[in-house]
């Protein structure tokens, strides 16, 4: 997008809620077309809950976008414990921070759900999408994929015309960061270096890893893209 653009809209249905202790579903409850949810936590649940949430909401499978700074090894699992079932597509949009500094979060999601699921760009936008034949639905939030025990703030809206909105933002994001063919040995070293240090074992211990600049120090440096 060329120019910042903003969405202006009336809003006819607005829930406001607030929970310390409860989880994601009972404090957001049901999310029916035209609603607008906003929600202030105590950090009992994080991002990964209010997308599966949404998904069980969402009336049938769904394509999910993400768009995240960080995210953890639990949640990974979890997401893609859901396809098939709950998902059929997924795309993320990382922060390159968090696709580079480690294997330790690259490598398993390379693994679980291919390059071609990832773009990785100067990001700190948290933003869920979710649209299934019959509800799309938009979060955003202060959260990350992974608790946080801390404040944390979201809004959802169940609005065809906010997720267009959004959508919009993420296609053009998602292929603006598209890499060029240079960056196929950088996420090969990342993965390479993630089964390394997995080796043969069914679970790893991540205690002795090595730091961001060890890591990155190591790989081929690369030309990203910019359009």
């Amino acid at each position: 997008m060329s120019k910042g653009i903003a969405l202006r809209r009336a809003y006819t249905k607005r829930y406001f809620v607030a929970s310390r202790l409860e989880a994601a579903a009972e404090t957001i409850g049901s999310l029916n077309a035209g609603d607008e949810i906003t929600g202030l936590t105590c950090g009992q649940f994080s991002m990964i809950d209010i997308l599966e949430h949404m998904l069980n909401e969402a009336g049938g499978k769904s394509d999910v976008f993400v768009s995240t700074w960080t995210a953890g090894m639990y949640d990974v699992e979890r997401v893609h414990g859901l396809f098939g079932d709950k998902i059929k597509s997924v795309r993320w949009m990382m922060d390159r921070a968090m696709f580079t500094k480690s294997p330790k979060f690259a490598g398993p999601m390379i693994e679980r759900f291919g390059l071609d699921a990832f773009r990785d760009t100067n990001t700190h936008a948290k933003v869920t999408l979710v649209a299934s034949d019959t509800k799309r639905m938009v979060c955003r939030s202060s959260m990350n994929l992974n608790k946080n025990l801390k404040t944390e703030q979201f809004d959802i809206s169940v609005s065809d015309d906010m997720y267009e909105f959004y959508l919009a933002w993420a296609d053009g994001l998602w292929d603006a960061a598209k890499p060029d063919l240079l960056a196929e040995p950088v996420f090969k070293a990342v993965f390479d270096k993630f089964k390394q240090l997995r080796g043969t074992t069914e679970s790893t211990d991540w205690g002795d890893i090595p730091t961001t600049k060890e890591i990155w120090g190591n790989l081929p440096q690369v030309q990203w893209a910019t359009a």
